[in-house]
């Protein structure tokens, strides 16, 4: 059995991690670009190479996590640059004739090979492809060339971001609307004035609640305006890169390099998606909108950008009913952690036993993940709250993918959820919002991707599949939130853990689910159609002008002046370049398959199983559609998504 992942590392071990493992990738590699032809099989070549690269990619996964979440500074810079290193020697990797030509000369064979061994060989050559081989060489070095320089640009924009200290100052007055508990774990300036940084359990919460719209102006503005105008240069001139990449590869644009390895297939499939979409939700959109202005009151009814979270939220208090601030008192982390575990173990089978782990930070809590017979099927980690240095949002990070080893034992998985939730303040315990439970159920819908996987190859492992299926889970589980017998089961004032979020209540979060989603999927279509203009686009893109342009026609809400929200964009230079829409992509899939548990129950542990061994085991082993067709029994479709956020 494959023990825990180990996280105690030196700034010295990691930096002298790369050369070594390097070396020892080069051997293998040499070794089976040697093997004479007549001698070639699966097991000697495919494998063989399978096998060497997902062991190496495992040896430096947890090093390189560590430059998201250590509180040693010299580490995380370490580690940030171990991971530039390996990023750009698997440039190399995938542009190496030997071993391209070793791997064809086999496939040439044909071999009659069972379905996944036929699928691993066929995704690993499409990779070498996409990499520039079966060019002539100075094409091919040009794009080794080209996506080394890429790999720099994207993970400077990212560093960027993390090291971000920036902080509103505001007076005692402009924090009217906030809660206590908001204002009480504030740092102050040495003009005595208030801190309102850029972290999202400051910023998201003073947008919600502040009355002083010029404080939300200005907060919203420094937000816009983080990393600016050098993370803007490096969007720019990454756009740039990949357009010369995508050309060079005979591809008519980035995004349909990009989408040729997605079940979407082509930027043509997906501007027809996001255009039918948008069609459906624009007169939903419009009469929020009125609805927004008419609360907003006075000569002027503009919603501007700043002013929208903050009436979303007003009328949720006034139409519905709803303060989250009250809310968040039922909701205290230990609770919806319990009630969450509860919850998901009973529909997947499982079991999270907290155990006496190796983690990266005291704030850290370990699981291990049990199968019903009381068999280690994962360990998982959380680490919830900010601090200096860490990761920003919200996310699940895979630390190891499950994979069968040569002696045919299996590589258990291992996986964590990295999150900035407001952290115990006051005296009191943690709270969490309703939209930070939502946001803890989408992450671990990650997790169960990750830690539920059986995939045989690690290339296929987990959250391994297509970008725009990845989101399918994490979407999936979201719908829990809504459901009236989970939001009794994961809540519990935090005076009084046996009172339970009223009756009244919960109603009265399952009404208002829906009651922007039009301006809210408007939202998110704008941000697809930005990324997909960016990257079909023929010549310099300006990234201010066109977000500005699409801004105002898809999301009906324009930009404020003088904010540059494109260089804090970070999907953008962090893996969903050309692949935004995935989310909404993603969603309708999720819609559909959730419509088979409302069916059965959305406790039924029979569909839970079902839809473990189809979606979640199998990873990338599979076509996705297929499996999706396989679970439904028949293709998804779009009916399910629009009536469940009232849009049909």
């Amino acid at each position: 059995m494959s023990k825990a992942p180990e996280f105690s590392y030196t700034p010295e071990q990691v930096r002298a991690l790369s050369e070594n493992l390097i070396k020892d990738l080069e051997e293998k590699l040499g070794v089976l670009a040697n093997i004479p032809g007549p001698q070639r099989n699966f097991r000697n070549t495919m494998l063989a190479f399978e096998n060497a690269v997902t062991g190496f990619g495992e040896a430096v996964q947890v090093q390189i996590f560590l430059a998201y979440v250590s509180g040693d500074a010299e580490l995380r810079k370490a580690a940030q640059e171990l991971e530039l290193k390996i990023s750009q020697y698997s440039v190399d990797l995938f542009t190496r004739e030997d071993v391209f030509r070793a791997l064809t000369e086999y496939s040439d064979k044909g071999e009659k090979l069972d379905p996944v061994d036929a699928r691993l060989l066929e995704k690993t050559l499409l990779d070498f492809r996409h990499n520039g081989l079966g060019l002539e060489p100075r094409a091919r070095n040009r794009v080794k060339k080209l996506k080394k320089e890429l790999i720099g640009l994207e993970l400077k924009f990212s560093q960027n971001l993390r090291e971000v200290g920036d902080a509103l100052e505001v007076s005692e007055d402009e924090l009217k609307g906030l809660p206590a508990d908001f204002k009480a774990r504030l740092r102050r300036s040495e003009a005595g004035k208030y801190l309102v940084t850029m972290d999202y359990p400051d910023y998201m919460p003073f947008m919600d609640n502040a009355d002083s719209g010029d404080a939300r102006r200005r907060l919203e503005m420094m937000y816009n305006r983080r990393c600016v105008p050098g993370n803007i240069e490096l969007m720019e001139a990454a756009i740039q890169l990949r357009r010369k990449i995508s050309k060079l590869l005979g591809y008519p644009t980035f995004a349909d390099y990009v989408l040729a390895d997605r079940m979407a297939a082509n930027s043509g499939n997906v501007s027809a998606f996001l255009e039918r979409t948008r069609v459906k939700l624009v007169k939903k959109g419009r009469k929020e909108l009125r609805e927004l202005g008419k609360l907003k009151g006075g000569e002027d009814r503009t919603i501007s950008s700043w002013d929208w979270r903050y009436y979303v939220n007003l009328l949720k208090k006034t139409k519905y009913s709803i303060d989250h601030e009250k809310i968040k008192e039922y909701f205290p982390l230990e609770t919806v952690v319990k009630g969450m575990f509860e919850v998901f173990g009973g529909v997947f089978g499982a079991s999270f036993v907290p155990a006496p782990l190796p983690v990266w930070h005291g704030d850290v809590r370990a699981y291990e993940v049990k199968n019903p017979d009381g068999s280690l099927a994962a360990y998982f980690y959380f680490d919830l709250f900010p601090r200096d240095g860490k990761y920003k949002h919200a996310a699940c990070f895979g630390l190891r993918g499950g994979r069968e080893l040569e002696d045919g034992a299996y590589e258990l998985p291992a996986a964590a959820i990295v999150g900035n939730f407001p952290a115990p303040s006051g005296g009191n315990p943690a709270l969490l919002k309703f939209a930070d439970v939502v946001t803890l159920f989408h992450e671990f819908g990650h997790v169960t991707h990750n830690i539920f996987t059986r995939s045989k190859y690690g290339k296929f492992s987990g959250t391994s599949v297509s970008r725009d299926f990845v989101e399918v889970p994490s979407k999936m589980l979201e719908n829990w939130a809504y459901d009236p017998a989970v939001l009794r089961r994961i809540s519990g004032h935090y005076k009084n853990p046996g009172e339970k979020l009223p009756e009244a209540l919960i109603k009265k979060i399952i009404e208002a689910r829906n009651m922007d989603s039009g301006l809210g999927y408007l939202r998110q279509v704008f941000l697809s159609a930005v990324d997909m203009r960016y990257h079909t686009a023929r010549g310099k893109v300006d990234t201010t002008g066109l977000y500005g342009k699409l801004r105002k026609k898809i999301s009906l809400i324009p930009l404020s002046p003088e904010n540059y929200p494109q260089a804090n964009f970070g999907h953008l230079m962090g893996g969903y370049e050309a692949g935004y829409y995935s989310y909404l992509w993603s969603e309708v899939i999720a819609a559909d398959l959730f419509g088979a548990f409302e069916a059965a129950g959305v406790m039924n542990p029979e569909a839970g199983a079902k839809y473990r061994e189809l979606i979640l085991a199998p990873g990338r082993s599979f076509d996705e559609a297929g499996q999706v067709r396989k679970f439904l029994g028949r293709p998804a479709a779009e009916d399910a998504f629009l009536k469940s956020i009232g849009a049909a």
